[in-house]
């Protein structure tokens, strides 16, 4: 900071100024929510390549982590985002492979082994598939709510924990808007947004649910979650929300109910007691 302004500073509001500077939170990545890379790179005798580099582009926003495999040509990569990424593997003496279309969901590890081959650098192998669908990296049993099925499928009231009823062992008791995973009760699960708990352990209610625009996709751990997991008897929800990319994107929604098309309860109707109104407008947007 410019020394004449801070000399022109009232002592009082310069003390404050820099007391809020040192509390200023600094950028971290949500390591529960986010995802890994992982795999194994070997020449055409399955030899292990140490020293090999492995960039790691997401396509959304072009940022890159790049790693070096260790001694028995093993690498990983954490702390990624959901999304689309692209990977690039090279070693002198050895033609770089680039492999493309590789998905990453929410808390997911995808292994992805590559074997290089002799040639010059300006040869070049591109392979373009996404990862295997037989998970090896984890032995975590759960499924991830896709962004698609997030905002397209109707909620009443605009809550995304409804949907968790579409994932096996996942049930929603009658007026709960807490599923019960895996037999536990509905109060024992635990809940991150993006990496952050949000339950209140007693009585275990979820002190806040994001609006549905604003989330990529959440993922149920049903059974045998990773060790970084905890506080929990029934399963974990991971919700993962949108982290942008080189693009603007943004919503204008409103979603209005109204009680026009609702029929009145028999007894209701046997006791003379006419139908309620109800009428409910939910708008907003994001950006």
């Amino acid at each position: 900071m410019n020394s004449r302004l801070m000399r022109s500073m009232p002592s009082l509001a310069r003390g404050g100024f820099l007391l809020l500077l040192t509390t200023l939170p600094a950028p971290a990545l949500a390591q529960v929510g986010a995802g890994a890379l992982t795999g194994h790179v070997t020449d055409p005798s399955g030899a292990d390549l140490p020293g090999t580099t492995v960039s790691v582009v997401s396509v959304g926003t072009n940022a890159t982590r790049t790693v070096v495999t260790a001694e028995d040509g093993a690498y990983v990569v954490q702390g990624l985002a959901p999304g689309a990424y692209r990977l690039r593997f090279e070693l002198s003496g050895f033609r770089p492979v680039a492999r493309e279309g590789v998905r990453l969901a929410t808390g997911e590890t995808v292994r992805i082994d590559t074997q290089l081959t002799v040639g010059g650098v300006a040869e070049a192998i591109t392979v373009t598939a996404d990862a295997p669908l037989l998970r090896t990296a984890s032995a975590s049993l759960g499924q991830v709510v896709s962004n698609e099925k997030v905002v397209q499928l109707p909620l009443n009231g605009r809550n995304f924990i409804l949907l968790a009823g579409l994932v096996p062992g996942v049930a929603l008791p009658p007026n709960s808007l807490l599923p019960r995973i895996n037999g536990g009760r509905p109060r024992t699960n635990e809940y991150l947004f993006d990496g952050i708990s949000v339950l209140q352990p007693e009585p275990g209610q979820v002190a806040f649910f994001p609006i549905i625009d604003s989330i990529q996709e959440f993922k149920i751990e049903s059974n045998s979650p990773p060790a970084e997991f905890g506080r929990f008897n029934g399963g974990v929800v991971s919700v993962v929300t949108k982290s942008g990319s080189n693009e603007f994107h943004g919503t204008l929604y409103e979603f209005h109910r109204n009680s026009a098309m609702d029929a009145n309860s028999f007894f209701n109707n046997r006791a003379g007691i006419p139908l309620g109104a109800l009428k409910r407008n939910q708008f907003g947007f994001t950006m």
